[in-house]
């Protein structure tokens, strides 16, 4: 992966992350303060599409598979450093969600940039472990 893409991808990490953190921001309580089980399915399906998307605009841009735990992690970064803030002031910048929603909002983080860059290692490693011959 060459350089230009590594900073394309930071720069759409960080866009994903403003666009989202906006959402939230505005109409959080509707994703993390309803039931459990809309709660996870909120999780789930965001995992997934943070996966796929991310998948998707890597292979759009031909960045080969044993590249993409890379390409994961300049997605992801700008999010996770940028959340930083956020979840330490959370009751203020968060204004919309109960100061308990805090946790919820923290593990459906996790749970989407674990998704992330847990499903481009996978691929990333399976892709380098087809370059290499078996050393048995």
């Amino acid at each position: 992966m060459n350089a230009k893409n590594q900073i394309s991808l930071v720069l759409i990490g960080f866009v994903i992350w403003v666009a989202a953190t906006l959402v939230f921001r505005i109409a959080g309580s509707y994703f993390f303060e309803r039931s459990a089980t809309e709660y996870w399915i909120n999780v789930i399906g965001t995992g997934a599409l943070y996966a796929a998307v991310s998948v998707g605009l890597m292979k759009w841009w031909r960045i080969e598979p044993k590249n993409w735990l890379q390409g994961a992690i300049c997605i992801a970064l700008p999010g996770m450093l940028g959340e930083i803030p956020i979840l330490s002031s959370f009751s203020e910048l968060m204004s919309n969600m109960q100061p308990e929603t805090a946790g919820r909002y923290a593990a459906f983080l996790f749970g989407g940039y674990a998704s992330l860059i847990g499903f481009a290692w996978l691929m990333s490693t399976k892709a380098s472990s087809l370059l290499t011959p078996d050393s048995k």
